[in-house]
């Protein structure tokens, strides 16, 4: 765990408190927090990636966090969780062990109370995986994706790199178009042959970060066949943006995660849906959350 101590201006969107509160935003490609006071932040803390279903060692993690920042109030939103029955009993076994107070959401929740400072809106959220949440003005909340790399993510970093290299895969056993340019991509981002590519993902499943590291590689690339990826990548994050607000609403709606970075999927995302950069972090927005009560934050799922 690394931690920065410092003095910054007012964060826009922060919740302003006198009591030091910690907002954790926990996901697949890392784990980023903030220790806000007064609305400015006075420490940031990283950490290794953090997934209810993924890492077993998570709770430990968050709990030695939690104990190095001193804060009073706590904020998290952590990425893998099903349901409010999962975040009921991550928060009650923190709170046990820290004495602190503590509200756990998932990640989405963070990220959507950061891209709108706790105001109605949609977020999508694409970074090693997706998933998209909706409140309106009546505290009516829908979601859209957030199944995992096994049975959905679609448009997700894992995703889109998953794609390029069965794509290479395919055009090297000629089984499937040929794609030199993608062959290269894989091929030089891993620094083996393919036989190691598949041992090296196959040896470790859960670490997601194998396959999902790939996609700077693949965000460098001006090859047509990656900007079909990129493509139907942001086809994917549009269409969970329509679900969320077919059952809310025409909401604003906010992109947040890695995978927006990329110029070809946030361009076409926000041409479709009108996608605004959001207005915090999502570690700021789980700094908000640590400020609700849990039954307030999950209002009703659709």
């Amino acid at each position: 765990m690394s931690r920065t101590l410092h003095n910054s201006p007012t964060i826009l969107g922060a919740p302003v408190t006198h009591e030091p509160v910690l907002g954790i935003d926990c996901g697949g490609t890392g784990t980023r927090a903030v220790l806000l006071q007064d609305g400015r932040s006075i420490a940031r803390y990283t950490e290794g990636p953090i997934n209810a279903l993924l890492h077993a060692d998570g709770t430990d993690r968050i709990a030695q966090l939690i104990l190095q920042s001193g804060a009073t109030r706590v904020g998290i939103g952590l990425a893998g969780l099903r349901g409010p029955e999962a975040a009921l009993a991550v928060q009650c076994e923190l709170e046990d062990r820290t004495r602190t107070h503590v509200v756990v959401g998932d990640d989405t929740e963070a990220a959507l109370l950061g891209a709108f400072g706790g105001e109605p809106g949609i977020v999508v959220l694409a970074g090693t995986g997706n998933n998209a949440l909706g409140r309106d003005a009546q505290g009516t909340m829908a979601r859209a994706g957030g199944y995992g790399f096994l049975l959905g993510d679609e448009g997700s970093g894992y995703w889109i790199a998953a794609q390029a290299i069965r794509m290479a895969l395919r055009s090297h056993d000629r089984t499937g178009p040929q794609l030199p340019a993608i062959e290269d991509i894989v091929l030089d981002h891993y620094n083996e042959d393919f036989d190691a590519v598949v041992r090296r993902v196959h040896a470790s499943p859960g670490n997601r970060r194998i396959v999902a590291d790939l996609v700077p590689s693949l965000a460098a690339s001006d090859d047509p066949s990656v900007t079909e990826i990129f493509i139907l990548a942001a086809d994917h994050l549009v269409r969970l943006a329509d679900a969320v607000r077919r059952a809310l609403g025409p909401l604003r709606v906010s992109m947040c995660g890695g995978v927006f970075q990329i110029e070809r999927v946030r361009n076409r995302f926000a041409d479709a849906t009108g996608g605004v950069l959001p207005l915090a972090a999502p570690e700021v927005g789980a700094a908000r959350l640590a400020l609700t009560e849990y039954q307030d934050v999950q209002g009703d799922s659709a």
